[in-house]
Order: structure tokens, then sequence, then C-alpha cells
């Protein structure tokens, strides 16, 4: 297969899987801040993972409210696509390696969806503070934003919060995650 196809492939292996992970961590979270189960999006989520996570639940309950399943879950697609890519890309990875690497991918994709989750309700709260999907993404990025709402009030009526929780955002993943990727990875392949 050619350098070209093979990049091709493992770029729709990772866009399929991280789909399918994003909306599991939307589950995690709504379940989590008690979101209002017959919103439509709330629908969405859950119907396109309860026959995954239903499964699991038996054997892991939640806890507090938390679902743990879907951690659990997240992780363990997450493992499988790295497993595929390395299978096709170096050969039989290490599989510690491979754990490290799938919690640190884990760790990204739910801190760039959060991010990305506050620069939607940002734009929304200018443009329509009353609609439904901003209602939605208020209980989404509550858990984020309620500290820094805390310490920061609004300036000239403006909740200027969500501005040093996506920059705590994105220094977690440059501080932590990158690193923890960048070892799994060396351990995974070998490096």
């Amino acid at each position: 297969m050619s350098g070209t196809s093979l990049n091709a492939m493992l770029f729709l292996i990772s866009c399929v899987f991280d789909f399918y992970i994003i909306v599991l961590f939307m589950r995690l979270v709504l379940a989590w801040v008690n979101a209002d189960y017959n919103h439509p999006i709330t629908q969405f989520v859950v119907k396109l993972t309860s026959f995954v996570v239903k499964p699991v639940k038996k054997f892991l309950p939640d806890f507090r409210g938390f679902e743990t399943s879907t951690l659990i879950l997240i992780i363990l697609i997450e493992a499988l696509k790295y497993f595929v890519i390395t299978i096709l890309s170096f050969g039989m990875p290490n599989i510690l390696g491979l754990f490290i690497l799938a919690v640190g991918d884990s760790l990204r994709l739910m801190l760039e969806t959060l991010s990305l989750a506050l620069v939607f309700q940002v734009i929304l709260s200018w443009m329509q503070p009353g609609s439904p999907i901003y209602q939605v993404l208020f209980k989404f990025t509550s858990p984020v934003v309620r500290p820094f709402q805390k310490l920061i009030p609004p300036i000239a009526g403006i909740d200027v919060s969500p501005i040093p929780a996506i920059i705590l955002l994105q220094l977690l993943i440059i501080i932590i995650v990158n690193p923890m990727k960048g070892t799994g990875l060396g351990i995974a392949i070998g490096g």
C-alpha cells in the first residue's frame, strides 16, 4: 500500500473512532451533570451509545452519578484505535505503551471537546442565549467554567470566564497530554 493510501486510511480510521469517542464523552458529561434527558441532543447521544454502554454497565455500575462504564469504554475504544493504527503503521505494539497512549489521547479528545463546546457556548451567548442548544452547552461546560465564574465576575455584563477556562484546557494538553502521548507512543512502538 502506498504511503498516501495508508495515510488516508489511517486518517479515516482515526476520524471514525474519534467521533464515537467524543459522543461517548458527551454521554459521560451529560449524565454527570444531569442534563435534560428529553433534549434532542441528549437523546441523540444516548441512542448512539446505549448499545455499547448498557452491556458494560452490568459489570461496571455508575458511581455517584458517574458512568464508570462509559469512561472505561472510552479508554478501550481509544486503545483499539491505536492498536489498529499501530499494526498498520509499525507492527505489533507494546500493550502498556498502547494504554498510556490511549489514556493520553482520550484526555486530549475530552479537553479539545470541552474547549470547542466553550467556544460554541460563547458565540451562542452573544447571538441566541435562550437557545435550547445553549442550555445543553451550558450544562456540558459548567464543571469547567463554574470555578472561573466564582473568581472572575462579569465585566460590563459579559461573562469572560470561558477565556481562562479555554486557556487552562489548552495548557493541560501541552503540559500533561502531549508528553503522555509521546511516552506512550515511544513504548508502544519500541522507540
